[in-house]
């Protein structure tokens, strides 16, 4: 008897590693990722504009699988205005398919030609975008001048030279325009250009303006900057004056251009640009009179730029105030004592009449009912941590569910042993 009851044990348990044999191999087939291809669009940016970047990803394991997050890290030259750009995907990737994954509202901060450091696909590291030097054009131009002379009397020359600073590789185009005195730069080639500018490269371009004879030679220098690659556009400029001595009109007047252009004047509709739920930091360009619509927490709001001068912007929202170029300013929009929105002056374009503003919410969107950190009904914290990594790991899955039943047989054999150990009693 005790024979055949460990015969009967022993086919048990031969069977259960026979199965465990059958399932092993599907048990080792497990989903791997690789970033195969990587692009941003537009391919250069222009500095402090928003721009995104796609990665396509191939499942080169042997069963499917998906990558829960997938984040993008720029190079140590810290060129982005986050350290990090996480994004959820979790699409199921069959064996040798690919899904893309979109990292958004990138800023570049600072300009030149930069890459990437590496993508995390959850906890894997992968460095494509570094070994294939992957990188964005940054691009940023800076244009000042300055004159041989600050006054000159009416037929006499003062030279004017324009020294023109590259962010990120680019090539030049500087013009010289006469606003106002009757001066002029006669037969000289106008606009000059620059070619094959890297960032933090310096070249120089002069004129020769001889004054006129209507008052003093005010005049604006202009740097358009084109990206290497044709893409990415950027203009600077610079306005000066050359006080004319012995003009009928007399001398003396303001070196500065004055409020910029660019509203909208001529009786043509106001532009007015949505943003919709404001739930990140966003870059808008204004000209006077235009305005730019917001929800924070589903309400409405709308910001005008009322007027701009080379230096400083009027705004209004619930009330006028004005900033200075690089000034920031919180604003409490339902006087809840909270500030809800930040306003940063970023920069003015007096040539193209245009203000750089930068949006950033101060608090999170409202949740949608059902949304938020509740804790599921049934499952506990614990339960929580193990199942993700149990699906993960379909090997320690199969191995788990194995040795339970190998258990569940063994306690069962057990039973029936002693069932029939009490039986043979009785019948004696």
């Amino acid at each position: 008897m005790k024979k055949q009851i460990f015969k009967k044990i022993s086919m048990k348990l031969l069977f259960g590693i026979l199965i465990s044999i059958l399932v092993l191999p599907f048990a080792m087939a497990v989903a791997s990722f690789q970033v195969t291809a990587f692009s941003c669009s537009p391919s250069e940016s222009v500095i402090n504009s928003v721009f995104s970047c796609t990665s396509t990803i191939r499942n080169v394991g042997d069963a499917a699988g998906s990558v829960s997050t997938a984040t993008l890290y720029p190079d140590s030259n810290n060129w982005l205005e986050n350290s990090n750009y996480p994004q959820s995907s979790g699409t199921t990737v069959n064996p040798g398919e690919t899904a893309e994954v979109t990292f958004t509202s990138l800023r570049a901060i600072k300009s030149g030609n930069n890459g990437f450091l590496k993508i995390m696909l959850d906890s894997v590291t992968d460095t494509y975008v570094a070994d294939n030097n992957k990188k964005v054009n940054v691009i940023n131009v800076v244009v000042t001048v300055s004159n041989s002379a600050s006054s000159a009397a009416t037929g006499a020359s003062v030279t004017s030279t324009a020294e023109v600073t590259a962010g990120g590789n680019i090539d030049v185009s500087l013009t010289f325009t006469s606003n106002s005195g009757g001066c002029s730069i006669g037969s000289e080639t106008n606009p000059k250009t620059i070619s094959g500018m890297s960032d933090g490269s310096k070249q120089s371009r002069t004129w020769t303006i001889t004054q006129g004879s209507s008052g003093d030679c005010q005049y604006t220098i202009s740097a358009a900057a084109t990206g290497a690659g044709g893409v990415a556009s950027k203009i600077d400029s610079t306005s000066s004056t050359v006080t004319c001595t012995n003009c009928p009109s007399g001398g003396g007047t303001s070196s500065s251009t004055g409020g910029g252009g660019g509203g909208a004047g001529g009786g043509g509709a106001v532009k007015i640009y949505l943003i919709g739920e404001l739930v990140s930091t966003q870059a808008v360009e204004l000209a006077n009179g235009e305005k730019v619509t917001f929800n924070i927490s589903g309400l409405e709001y709308t910001l005008t730029l009322k007027n701009h001068t080379e230096t400083s912007a009027i705004l209004k929202i619930k009330e006028e105030f004005t900033l200075k170029i690089g000034d920031e300013k919180n604003i409490d929009l339902n006087n809840d004592g909270k500030d809800e929105i930040s306003i940063k002056l970023k920069s003015i374009d007096i040539a193209a009449g245009k203000v750089s503003l930068v949006l950033t919410p101060l608090i999170e969107s409202v949740l949608k009912p059902g949304e938020g950190t509740q804790e599921k009904e049934g499952i506990s914290e614990e339960e929580g941590e193990l199942m993700p990594i149990l699906r993960k790991n379909k090997f320690l899955y199969v191995l788990i569910v194995f040795f339970i039943i190998l258990i569940i047989g063994a306690i069962l054999s057990i039973i029936r042993i002693k069932r029939r150990k009490s039986l043979k009693w009785k019948i004696k």
